[in-house]
């Protein structure tokens, strides 16, 4: 009695959720059902009977999930990582490219400056024009030079305030191709990525503290590096 208790011995009718399941999942449903408080009788079970089937779509369902999971993690973790790698270098190519373009504002103001106040001398020599014709004739003879320089500064900035509006629009891409995959996964695995702000929060702590990192993010390249944020 207890051999056929413990051996299943499903209907064929369940033929195709039990080829879905190994042996040892269907000794497990098979013994619940036959063995519980309220167990059913060895007939009802090896008959088509409707706790039957909701047991056995149930485990057909659970299994195949925890295989899909399986499947997903390494593919998962190596996308991440690779991608999380190329947003940053990009963010340090982001805060070189930065760096340069305020060395060429201050090289701008340097050159502004000096224009005021080459300016500013002629007109306070203009009373002694004989004792300083020598130093008015050399500022005049710069002033052109120092106007092409500026010019030129600010064709370098345009040019890089370009190339760094260029990269920004990069990491936002990389940005969203992350959230992108990372939402993917998440729909098939149920599982969360808390370097990652998700499209909807779960509470008004998870958004005052996404807040946060957002203000930090602005100040602190490792807190970009750390979190990935969406746009």
């Amino acid at each position: 009695m207890t051999n056929n208790i413990l051996t299943p011995s499903f209907h064929i009718y369940y033929s195709k959720q039990l080829n879905q399941l190994p042996r040892s999942i269907k000794i497990d449903i098979w013994r619940r059902l036959t063995s519980r408080k309220y167990p059913l009788s060895l007939e009802q079970a090896s008959g088509i009977h409707p706790e039957v089937e909701d047991m056995l779509n149930q485990a057909v369902e659970k299994y195949i999930k925890k295989k899909e999971h399986q499947k997903m993690k390494p593919i998962t973790s190596d996308c991440e990582n690779l991608l999380r790698k190329e947003n940053e270098e990009l963010c340090i190519s982001k805060q070189v490219l930065e760096k340069k373009i305020e060395e060429l504002l201050d090289l701008q103001e340097q050159y502004k400056s000096r224009e005021v106040a080459m300016t500013r001398s002629l007109e306070e020599s203009s009373g002694k024009v004989t004792q300083l014709s020598d130093s008015i004739a050399f500022f005049k003879s710069i002033i052109p030079d120092t106007k092409k320089a500026i010019a030129s500064a600010e064709k370098s900035i345009d040019l890089l305030e370009n190339k760094c509006w260029h990269l920004e629009d990069i990491i936002s891409a990389k940005d969203r191709k992350i959230i992108a995959l990372v939402d993917q996964i998440l729909s098939k695995t149920k599982h969360s990525d808390v370097t990652i702000e998700l499209e909807i929060y779960s509470s008004t702590y998870e958004r005052k503290l996404w807040a946060k990192r957002h203000s930090e993010s602005e100040h602190d390249l490792e807190t970009r590096k750390i979190y990935t944020f969406r746009p």
